[in-house]
């Protein structure tokens, strides 16, 4: 017998899913039961999906033939996960019933080295090509780490199997393994700006965002005492190399364990122009440490790292008032917005998501198919996404724009 599942329930559940894999495509148990006698079809389907209407879709749903169709619905039941292999196997079977797909897109990811930010990339894709609803055959090469003979290998099978359109999400280390690349593939990398690498190549597209053109808006709104939090990660030395270039005599607080003695360690930053190169909780928990011992900086800076909404639960107001971030995402299509959510990541705040759209975007429109707009306004400038560049203020439960 049919269950009808409360709406909140679903909604609670997709909202707070984690990550797992499917082990198998069956569907699962649950059934919901249809809601009307008109037969709703394939793009029925797909419209009830772009308009959130999740309840709605899993009560029209009937048992067919569309395996993609069929994967969301047993997603949608058994929590947000990455269905890239249940991807592949209903576009093969839409190959062996005869519906070739003749455009292909191969996704590398080196998933040892990118840990987290690989399904962000692999979903982002698949997302992108939803919103799209297009008829073109995804696969992933998985490639554990950036050994050169691996990516070269990759790449070399890659083009054997008649592949034209790469997204690589490579660190600079995998990037530096194409600086004498020749082959005819046209490879996006959306982990990194090109201002990294000495790479001039017209088949490789970078997507990074710049941190180094973030820093100089920032320091607009600085004074001349530049201090700098930080911590060991290599992302903090980068940060740090990228501002000392720009402001020589900026001072280095080094964060290198927790246990912190503030009151020393804040010492001589009243009136300071400070930057947070730390991660979340760090900087939330320096920011109100600069509150209990009574130290007012000029402003606190802080690139593209802190722009995320638990920077407004884990900070209090008072903190905030005087923070600026630097934010390099724009506004984005709706649908799209949402689909990514079905896969557990927010658009409006993942630089690599965001980042990962805008350039299978562009291969879209401009190789795979030409008959289609661009999404995305971004330019592409000497093989580089350019990114506008918004400074945020942190108010009481959102971001806006500094005017």
């Amino acid at each position: 017998m049919k269950r009808i599942c409360l709406v909140f329930f679903l909604c609670i559940f997709i909202a707070n899913a984690k990550e797992q894999k499917l082990l198998k495509l069956d569907l699962p148990e649950e059934n919901y039961p249809k809601l009307s006698i008109k037969t709703c079809d394939k793009n029925c389907l797909l419209g009830l999906l772009e308009a959130r209407l999740y309840l709605s879709f899993l009560s029209e749903f009937t048992e067919n033939n569309d395996e993609l169709l069929t994967n969301i619905y047993a997603k949608l039941l058994n929590s947000i996960t990455d269905f890239d292999k249940m991807f592949q196997q209903s576009l093969q079977q839409k190959e062996k019933g005869g519906k070739t797909t003749s455009v292909k897109l191969a996704i590398v990811i080196p998933e040892k080295t990118l840990k987290s930010y690989s399904n962000i990339i692999i979903n982002s894709s698949l997302a992108y090509l939803l919103r799209q609803r297009a008829e073109i055959k995804v696969k992933v090469f998985l490639i554990g780490t950036e050994e050169s003979e691996k990516i070269k290998n990759t790449l070399a099978q890659i083009e054997a199997q008649n592949y034209e359109y790469v997204i690589a999400g490579f660190t600079l280390k995998g990037a530096n393994e194409l600086s004498d690349y020749n082959g005819k593939l046209k490879i996006f990398i959306p982990t990194l700006n090109k201002n990294t690498t000495d790479i001039q190549n017209e088949n490789i597209y970078f997507g990074g965002i710049d941190y180094d053109a973030q820093i100089t808006r920032l320091l607009e709104h600085s004074d001349s005492d530049v201090a700098i939090f930080t911590d060991n990660s290599i992302l903090s030395s980068n940060l740090n190399s990228k501002i000392l270039k720009q402001k020589e005599q900026a001072r280095i607080y080094r964060m290198e364990s927790e246990k912190v003695n503030f009151q020393n360690f804040l010492r001589g930053l009243n009136g300071s122009s400070i930057f947070f190169n730390t991660p979340l909780i760090k900087t939330a928990l320096i920011s109100s440490q600069l509150r209990v011992y009574n130290i007012h900086p000029y402003v606190l800076l802080s690139t593209q790292i802190n722009y995320t909404p638990a920077f407004l639960s884990l900070t209090q107001p008072n903190d905030r008032k005087n923070f600026l971030i630097a934010n390099s995402i724009s506004k984005n299509d709706e649908n799209l917005s949402y689909l990514n959510e079905i896969f557990n990541q927010n658009l409006d705040y993942n630089w690599v998501s965001y980042a990962t759209s805008v350039g299978i975007d562009y291969f879209y429109a401009n190789f795979l198919n030409k008959r289609s707009d661009r999404i995305f306004e971004e330019n592409l400038q000497d093989f580089q996404f350019i990114y506008n560049i918004r400074l945020m203020k942190a108010l009481e439960g959102s971001f806006e724009e500094l005017e």
